[in-house]
């Protein structure tokens, strides 16, 4: 997704895109035609944007972007898990 896409999804501008880029919040990766944004990104930017309206600081926005990605990572987790264990009931029925 092009750069000017996720701007408009998450009603931001590009300087404030360009500071959540900077501060890591968001990845760009390069491409022939410029920046390139994943649909992570424009859900990130979307909720930051949110936290941002809510009254969250700027040291809060790391710390609440680093919960979700432990969530996340939790779940996948608990998902290959239980696909393993399906695996090994199926094994042995």
């Amino acid at each position: 997704m092009q750069a000017y896409e996720l701007i408009i999804q998450a009603r931001i501008d590009g300087d404030t895109l360009e500071a959540w880029v900077a501060a890591g919040w968001l990845s760009r990766r390069q491409n022939g035609e410029g920046a390139d944004y994943s649909e992570i990104d424009v859900a990130r930017a979307c909720l930051i944007a949110d936290l941002r309206h809510l009254g969250v600081n700027e040291e809060g926005i790391p710390i609440i972007l680093d919960l979700i990605d432990q969530v996340h990572g939790l779940r996948r987790m608990a998902r290959e898990l239980l696909t393993h264990v399906k695996a090994g009931q199926q094994e042995r029925s």
